[in-house]
């Protein structure tokens, strides 16, 4: 009985887990219990006793075992130890090299301090040509509201500005540019460094020039298209109040075209638009603008045309040059124009002077077609005008 409760005593020492001698008191304190209980027993009742007691003890240890060998929630992952600074520095260093897009750091006072590979590829600079000297100077947008909008606002606040940018190369050339500006503080809140960051959208501007250019000329035959047509005519307009000139509108529509399409194709059609499209440029100045509207419909916008007369003969002109035959298809036809036109006075806007343009080119096709019709001003009007 000694020999095996100093086996249970033992017992604790040899639990591996911490907890493991708070299970082995229970099960002494419950072997006493049981010892006294049965001291007035025979000695095989109190074996019988022991034996069981044992088998509970040695029952709850199991199932405490069990509970240590649970696997337990994963433990917290244990934070990275710190790079040394050396190695951060490193980092540092390779990925501005590295970058792509080009980063520039200035001064407070926005002199260049830092500069990456593919700045200096970018616009043709050289290192010495770069360290200290002003940003400004080397044709990069001063840090001002007058040359980037709203750049000022932005870094008091604390915030990125961002836009597009022109940067001046080595060369001179001038490249388009979207532009990213940071700036960095000290403690005192005080801006200590400037850093840019852009990258050359030069052939992205190109192609957006070429598709706004697209969208403002007529796909056949490549002249100016209503809504060029209504820009151009708002310019001429602002020059003709601000330094009084002639300015005239003509409309131009085609005697019959339907008739055109109808026996000969749509082909046919469109090859003869192209012809009168190219007879009407070359009766006016290259200041002066040929527009197709829609269809058959032309406009032909002359600006600083002189006196009233030379509009009567530039109209006439364009009367004799698209009346003579088209050779289309082997075909030989004619297709005369009826053209009416009007000279802009004070006080008309683009909406009056095109609604005059169009009613005396009706005008025209209501007289026997085939002639060019100029809506003379009152005399007054003239007179306002300085005619």
């Amino acid at each position: 009985m000694n020999s095996f409760l100093t086996m249970i005593v033992g017992t604790p020492n040899r639990f591996r887990h911490p907890s493991a001698r708070v299970l082995a008191l229970p099960m002494l304190a419950s072997l006493g219990v049981g010892y006294e209980l049965s001291s007035s027993s025979n000695l095989v009742t109190q074996a019988g006793s022991l034996l069981l007691l044992s088998l509970l003890g040695l029952q709850c240890w199991r199932m405490q075992r069990q509970q240590w060998t649970k696997p337990g929630p994963a433990p917290a992952s244990v934070p990275a130890m710190a790079e040394p600074a050396s190695k951060l520095q490193n980092l540092s260093s390779r990925v501005l090299q590295a970058c792509g897009d080009a980063v520039v750091v200035s001064d407070g006072l926005d002199r260049i301090v830092m500069v990456n590979p593919a700045f200096l590829a970018m616009t043709g600079l050289s290192p010495s040509e770069v360290m200290g000297h002003s940003a400004e100077l080397l044709g990069m947008a001063p840090l001002r509201d007058s040359h980037l909008n709203g750049v000022r606002s932005s870094l008091e606040a604390d915030l990125r500005w961002s836009g597009e940018s022109a940067q001046t190369c080595a060369d001179g050339q001038q490249i388009d540019t979207c532009l990213t500006v940071t700036a960095l503080r000290n403690e005192a809140s005080q801006i200590t460094q400037h850093i840019r960051t852009f990258n050359d959208i030069t052939p992205l501007k190109q192609q957006q020039r070429v598709l706004a250019e697209q969208a403002r000329h007529d796909s056949l035959t490549g002249l100016p298209n209503r809504r060029a047509f209504g820009e151009r005519l708002q310019q001429a307009m602002s020059r003709a109040r601000r330094q009084p000139q002639t300015l005239a509108v003509l409309y131009v529509d085609l005697d019959g075209f339907k008739s055109v399409n109808d026996l000969h194709g749509h082909a046919v059609g469109d090859q003869l638009l192209v012809e009168v499209g190219q007879r009407l440029d070359a009766c006016v100045r290259l200041t002066d603008c040929v527009c197709r509207l829609s269809g058959d419909e032309f406009t032909v916008i002359l600006e600083g045309a002189g006196h009233p007369d030379e509009v009567q003969r530039v109209g006439n002109r364009m009367l004799e040059r698209l009346s003579l035959p088209h050779c289309l298809k082997g075909q030989s036809m004619v297709v005369t124009p009826s053209i009416g036109g009007t000279l802009f006075i004070l006080g008309d806007n683009a909406s009056t002077l095109c609604q005059r343009a169009d009613e005396t080119m009706y005008e025209a096709k209501r007289s026997g077609k085939a002639r060019f019709i100029l809506n003379l001003l009152q005399p007054e009007l003239q007179h306002a005008q300085g005619t």
